[in-house]
């Protein structure tokens, strides 16, 4: 086992990664257009069958022809109504994400400008003349950039997997390696908090073949988050695992965190979705991070739940494909 932290004592095993049915997002039948064309069809059973028993009362052809007639029309005006409605929808959506898409090009550009400019500015050599008021200045503006860049490339992401244009390049990938050197990067944040982060994974651990960088987004959105919705004046513990279970990897992080409630717990992939109790932690965040996570690790053939007990803390695992041609050049 690799622990990155050997001093201190890991937050206990990690709970069972079977998902509880609260945990479970299950999309309501209703919510899936599909629903719509079957109640279509249904209605056209229906009306189709009353207008033949109906008939069946009358001997005018011209009453049965004309029954038919108008339950046909009936029929096909709601019909259409309907597919205008799912065209109208589709063209909205559409031209939002378009419009999302175009806009975050468009502000990459001074957002990049600004950057480059704060790089100038903040070496040593460079602040001789400036007074300690305006350093502080200087900071701000530089936070304040990145949190528009983070968001930026967000909304780009976002736009890209709505149009099904997310672009996946996979390569032979040390899953361990990527996962050390992002609890390096949140280190410095997490001693600030007083949070213990531990690393364990087994003794042999396969290469990947999966896209290095949006995996990374994945793990780098969870690590933050777990470090981020830790109380300060606590002592924070943050236990990761990855382990092979059979074709399969498995990562796993759980924290001492707030927590999820019960109520929000079907909601918390969804986008600029963010729970009421990390509001209290006056934490940034956009609700768009998990998202974007859930889709990445979708496309790579994975899956990706949570198990999470309010006041408790929360487990968020992912699951990735093992390629047995990566495996066989170990």
């Amino acid at each position: 086992m690799d622990n990155l932290d050997k001093a201190t004592p890991s937050p206990g095993e990690l709970p069972s990664p079977e998902r509880l049915p609260s945990e479970a997002e299950r999309e309501k039948f209703w919510e899936n257009p599909s629903f719509l064309f079957v109640c279509m069809g249904l209605l056209t059973m229906i009306a189709m069958t009353s207008t033949y028993f109906i008939a069946q009362g009358y001997n005018d052809p011209t009453i049965v022809i004309g029954s038919v007639s108008l339950v046909a029309g009936i029929i096909i005006l709601i019909g259409g109504m309907a597919i205008k409605t799912v065209e109208q929808l589709s063209a909205a959506n559409r031209i939002k994400t378009e419009f999302v898409a175009i806009a975050s090009h468009q502000l990459r550009t001074p957002l990049s400008i600004i950057k480059w400019y704060v790089e100038f500015l903040l070496p040593k050599g460079k602040q001789a003349n400036l007074t300690v008021e305006q350093l502080n200045y200087l900071k701000i503006i530089s936070d304040s950039n990145q949190r528009m860049i983070r968001l930026v490339n967000d909304l780009l992401d976002i736009a890209r997997l709505e149009s099904g244009k997310i672009q996946i390049h996979p390569e032979k990938t040390n899953l361990v390696e990527i996962c050390r050197n992002i609890i390096s990067e949140n280190q410095l944040f997490a001693d600030k908090k007083n949070i213990k982060i531990s690393l364990k994974t087994d003794a042999e651990m396969p290469l990947l073949l999966v896209d290095p960088k949006r995996i990374s987004v994945v793990i780098e959105n969870l690590v933050t988050n777990a470090v981020k919705y830790i109380n300060s004046d606590k002592n924070g513990l943050i236990s990761i695992e990855i382990s092979r279970q059979n074709n399969k990897v498995l990562f796993g992080i759980t924290d001492n965190g707030v927590g999820i409630p019960d109520k929000d717990k079907k909601k918390i992939f969804k986008k600029f979705f963010r729970v009421d109790n990390t509001m209290k932690l006056q934490t940034g965040g956009t609700g768009l991070g998990l998202f974007i996570a859930k889709a990445i690790v979708e496309s790579h053939k994975g899956d990706i739940w949570f198990v999470s007990k309010e006041g408790e803390g929360t487990t968020f695992y992912f699951t990735l494909p093992i390629q047995k041609s990566v495996i066989s050049n170990q």
